[in-house]
């Protein structure tokens, strides 16, 4: 009625549910589950609304449903098991809860920071942004949770050029009256609120910074924030393959600094990076629109992963069996398959020649070559020509003008003049041995006398700033642009001003 597929077009191979076990710790920990159908060809698909799920026992959790997806609550300290079934299919789950009365103290970087970035309140759209919003300012998805509970317990307001934050201190928060607090009432839009309202009064977010505010607002154990600390974060599925018009939900784990793990699905910001592709919510339900390929953006305070998302607009029956030459084939074919795309026939004689020397060498093969290659009727003549053009002298100028380019030898930040002869004297004697990328970057980057990489350095050293000088490292050896943290935090990365400072004083 609604104009969306439904996610069961055939019967299903077989059914799962993931996470296949975990362990709930606290009175306030929870668990998202998925059940996953696998169909002809390898395909799966997000079933979980059409499943059935049950507990083995109510007494030690309850199981609430949420969109799209199921949710189980703890209740009591044991060992159950969750069984989905899905027609004549069936996978079962198990649970370990522990603690299950302890209800865990609350703490900033923790909790009220999780609430920010989940919310988008410290995005670079809102009080992420490098001059903050509306006078008050937040770091970059929690990155920096000290700053953070500085300006909300003290207040201030965002100055240019210096760490002092103006003489107007209006704390966020209100001890004495914590449901008077403007971080509550501005994200309730109780008070005018340029970023609308970002949740309500009867939400969890709401419930928690209340409690948090009415305990005295407190950072929290400085070894708790450590040892629940977010070290990674786990997105299922890494790569999903979807119709047009159907819905997959996406489930998030956190790995801590203290080896445990648990659901922060509900607790960090999805972006899509192609809204005319797919559509996701706040809660991660993802929704396919047209064919195409994207990624989602996942971010919890200082860690952002990637979802990748192929919306194909239908299947092609008895897909081909198509023949692998190297492991490379297998990754690439997998791929194609999952998105439907059948690979192009193997290139001609021609085609091939010329393509593999443009690739390797810069340049197109000579006319007699064209014809030795042509007529010869050796079944490994295309192998034995790659090896002929990575012997060739022809592909070491290849490379080495193409390291010239990257190391910026010529049009960088210094002209070398005299010395580039020495620089590209050493930069052919090590792509000639086939030195590794990082050794490469590594001997540059260290080389000390008066020899072809330390000539790069000598004149970074001579004619500009260490700021300057670690800049250009950067772009050579990272292949990004951080200059504007020079003045400011990153607004788009996860990169500080202290940070960018920090690695140029090597350079001082």
């Amino acid at each position: 009625a609604d104009g969306k597929e439904t996610n069961i077009e055939v019967t299903p191979l077989s059914v799962r549910l993931i996470p296949s076990e975990v362990t709930l710790r606290g009175a306030t920990s929870s668990q998202t589950f998925l059940v996953m159908a696998t169909f002809e060809g390898g395909l799966e698909r997000d079933v979980t609304s059409q499943a059935e799920l049950s507990l083995s026992s109510s007494e030690l959790a309850e199981l609430t449903p949420t969109p799209g997806t199921r949710r189980v609550l703890p209740r009591a300290d044991g060992k159950l098991s969750l069984k989905a079934t899905l027609g004549d299919k069936e996978d079962a789950a198990i649970i370990q809860i522990v603690d299950s009365q302890i209800e865990r103290p609350l703490s900033f970087p923790r909790d009220i920071g999780r609430i920010f970035t989940g919310k988008g309140c410290n995005s670079t759209k809102c009080h992420g942004a490098v001059p903050g919003q509306g006078g008050f300012k937040l770091s970059l998805h929690s990155t920096h949770p000290h700053e953070d509970y500085k300006w909300i317990i003290e207040g201030g307001h965002f100055e240019v050029l210096t760490v002092e934050t103006g003489d107007d201190h209006e704390p966020r928060v209100n001890l004495s009256a914590p449901e008077q607090s403007l971080l509550l009432l501005k994200a309730t839009e109780k008070e005018s609120h340029g970023g609308g309202q970002r949740f309500g009064t009867d939400s969890p977010e709401y419930a928690t910074i209340l409690r948090w505010i009415r305990e005295g607002a407190p950072y929290g154990p400085e070894n708790e924030a450590e040892t629940m600390r977010i070290d990674k974060l786990e997105v299922y599925p890494k790569e999903m393959t979807l119709r047009p018009k159907t819905e997959q939900q996406i489930l998030v784990t956190a790995h801590l600094s203290n080896g445990q793990t648990e659901d922060v699905t509900d607790e960090v910001i999805y972006e899509s990076n192609s809204e005319s592709v797919l559509d996701v919510n706040s809660e991660g339900l993802v929704t396919s629109l047209r064919p195409g390929e994207t990624n989602i953006l996942i971010r919890a305070p200082g860690h952002v992963v990637n979802s990748r998302v192929g919306v194909v607009a239908r299947a092609i029956p008895n897909y081909p069996s198509v023949p692998e030459r190297n492991f490379i084939d297998r990754y690439i074919f997998a791929k194609l398959r999952r998105l439907n795309v059948i690979p192009s026939e193997i290139s001609t004689d021609e085609e091939f020649l010329r393509r593999i020397c443009l690739d390797l060498t810069g340049t197109l093969p000579p006319p007699n070559r064209v014809r030795e290659f042509l007529v010869s009727q050796d079944p490994q003549k295309r192998d034995k020509l790659i090896e002929v053009l990575f012997s060739s002298p022809e592909h070491v100028d290849f490379l080495c003008y193409r390291f010239a380019e990257i190391f910026r030898l010529q049009g960088g930040a210094t002209q070398l003049g005299k010395d580039t002869q020495r620089s590209r004297e050493w930069l052919r004697k090590r792509v000639t041995e086939n030195m590794t990328y990082d050794q490469l970057m590594v001997e540059r980057i260290a080389s000390q006398g008066y020899d072809g990489p330390s000539r790069f350095n000598y004149l970074l050293r001579s004619l500009l700033s260490p700021e300057a000088q670690i800049a250009e490292q950067l772009r050579i050896g990272w292949g990004r642009r951080l200059d504007c943290a020079q003045c400011h935090d990153h607004p788009f990365e996860s990169w500080t001003q202290d940070q960018f400072w920090g690695m140029a004083a090597f350079y001082g």
